[in-house]
């Protein structure tokens, strides 16, 4: 259980990937063959994020307690108060009154329900790691088979309006397998070795994984079925691994930028939200692609500037202490 050493290769799938979630909220509700193949393609995100949770989910697990309670106070903490604020936001613009529980399980706005999750699994899975490793991999395979499983009856339950499960509340099952992959992963080190020493080879069979995962629901009609459908396991796996292959090598396009990008995804994740349908629909109701840009940057902005003034804030505090300590 030794806490592994961070490839930015990571930071740069994080930051990728927000910028994924941004121009699926800005495409979001378009009919048009880009809007949905804007959609389609960015529904990898979201796996992805669990996926690399899972592959770090042993750092810290020794230290359960403690770990459990910095990811809380770290990012959880924060996540409630943008939910609230959602919450007031949207019940003034639009009359959406909430309740406590949709705070928790993140329902005041769209795109928060990833935390509620997020939070549960960072809080559960570590646990798995104080079990004997036969018995935690073959948990984490029942968690990836039943994932399989969930969507692919999701799916069917869509297309031929059946109810096989009346349950409406969170559904962890619907995304434990993408946890369970990266975990998996990390048990393998072969399996990544592999990888290393056949980028090209993988690369290619990435590349056929995630388009077959893209084509699937054309030829289905499932495209807009978001994430309730068995075609996101090879659509996201595919394509987080070819991304992960193309920029472990030397000097990846735009790595730099991708990886800062990455670096701010939890504030870009839970702040953006608040500009999207009034840049899209009211001031640049024309052109989606420049809105999702706009927010992009002004998020980055707005990071910056924050962490310059607390950054400020801090050094002068420090002469203070420092003048007082003297005086």
């Amino acid at each position: 259980m030794t806490a592994k050493v961070r490839n930015p290769m990571f930071d740069v799938l994080k930051g990728l990937g927000i910028i994924s979630v941004i121009f699926s909220h800005v495409y979001r509700g378009g009919t048009d063959p880009l809007a949905v193949f804007v959609r389609e393609v960015a529904m990898w995100c979201v796996p992805m994020f669990f996926m690399v949770q899972g592959y770090f989910m042993s750092s810290g697990a020794s230290d359960w307690a403690q770990s459990t309670w910095k990811k809380i106070k770290k990012t959880y903490v924060p996540y409630l108060y943008w939910a609230v604020a959602y919450g007031i936001f949207f019940w003034f613009t639009a009359g959406k009154t909430f309740t406590f529980m949709d705070i928790i399980y993140g329902k005041t706005a769209l795109h928060l329900y990833y935390m509620f999750y997020y939070m549960v699994f960072a809080i559960i899975c570590p646990l798995l790691y104080f079990l004997p490793r036969a018995i935690r991999v073959s948990t984490l395979w029942i968690m990836l088979f039943s994932n399989i499983a969930m969507n692919i009856i999701l799916e069917i339950s869509k297309t031929y309006h059946v109810t096989i499960f009346s349950w409406s509340g969170p559904n962890i099952i619907k995304w434990w397998g993408f946890i369970a992959i990266g975990m998996l992963l990390a048990e393998y080190p072969r399996a990544i070795e592999y990888i290393k020493n056949h980028p090209r080879q993988m690369a290619a069979a990435a590349f056929a994984v995630f388009f077959i995962g893209l084509a699937e629901p054309y030829l289905a009609g499932t495209t807009g079925y978001l994430f309730n459908k068995g075609a996101l396991f090879p659509l996201s796996v595919g394509l987080t691994l070819l991304l992960a292959i193309y920029y472990s090598t030397p000097n990846p396009l735009g790595e730099k930028f991708l990886s800062y990008v990455g670096s701010r995804t939890l504030g870009i994740y839970l702040g953006h939200f608040f500009l999207v349908d009034f840049l899209r629909i009211q001031l640049i109701p024309g052109d989606r692609a420049l809105v999702a840009v706009i927010i992009l940057f002004t998020c980055l902005a707005v990071k910056e500037i924050k962490d310059r003034a607390k950054l400020k804030l801090f050094s002068a505090n420090s002469v203070l202490k420092t003048r007082g300590f003297e005086g």
